[in-house]
């Protein structure tokens, strides 16, 4: 036959070519599945630091870096890093020779909390009203009817959601970088406890009615009620959280 060597020798036949693909021999060892990634410096701080405002970290316990390794199955240096971070936020105390343990989480802290947002939140929002287009009021506004459709729910989980992203809204319209940082990284930390102990119904409703006088300054371009709104606001939900927090310490 042309073209054909009848001296060739015939080629066995690559079976593992004709296997389809991802289907292994049988009696062949399973191929290993990929390890899983490790949280990264950023993640793993966020995890740590959730784990420490609600809770599953006692305050004032001692923390190793290797222990946090462990906990969240990262190697030593993100470990590290995560923590190093905390302590920048003031989440974590680290002292020469005695390594580093959490700060306790007590009225104090609350206090301290509830002061500096009492002086920094009624800044933005004054700021934020004054600049406030059409489009910025629509936005709130629709969030905020988020957060009244949850309150006539009795939904706190989507009232958190909405509580959250009509305040950050506000927040985030403003030109004063670092206090808009200041102000996440505290709000964060409120909100990281709240999860531990949603709000009542009684104070869903207070919440929501004060978002609304707050809208309504915006939308009357009046910074100094808005401002007053926000204040309103800061004072009674420093009130909840202490209150809370005497509960849980009568209780114990």
């Amino acid at each position: 036959m042309d073209g054909i060597n009848p001296n060739a020798q015939t080629e066995e036949p690559d079976i593992q070519a004709r296997r389809p693909r991802g289907r292994p021999r049988k009696g062949a060892p399973a191929a290993p599945k990929p390890p899983k990634r490790e949280p990264g410096y950023g993640r793993l701080q966020q995890l740590l630091r959730d784990d420490i405002l609600e809770g599953r970290i006692p305050a004032g316990s001692r923390i190793k870096v290797s222990e946090i390794a462990a906990r969240y199955a990262t190697s030593t240096n993100p470990a590290r890093e995560a923590l190093q971070g905390l302590e920048g936020e003031g989440l974590v105390i680290i002292s020469p020779n005695r390594g580093a343990r959490v700060r306790a989480i007590d009225e104090d802290f609350i206090r301290n909390i509830f002061d500096i947002r009492g002086l920094i939140e009624p800044y933005l929002v004054r700021g934020f009203a004054e600049f406030a287009d059409a489009e910025d009021i629509a936005a709130i506004e629709a969030l905020q009817q988020a957060c009244q459709k949850a309150v006539d729910a009795a939904d706190y989980p989507a009232f958190h959601r909405a509580n959250v992203a009509f305040h950050d809204y506000i927040v985030e319209h403003h030109h004063n970088v670092e206090a808009v940082l200041l102000m996440k990284r505290h709000s964060a930390w409120i909100r990281a406890m709240s999860r531990q102990n949603p709000l009542t119904l009684a104070n869903m409703r207070r919440s929501t009615a004060e978002h609304w006088d707050l809208v309504e300054a915006v939308r009357r371009g009046d910074p100094d009620a808005a401002a007053a709104a926000i204040e309103r606001h800061v004072a009674n939900s420093r009130a909840v959280f202490l209150g809370r927090m005497r509960r849980d310490r009568a209780q114990r």
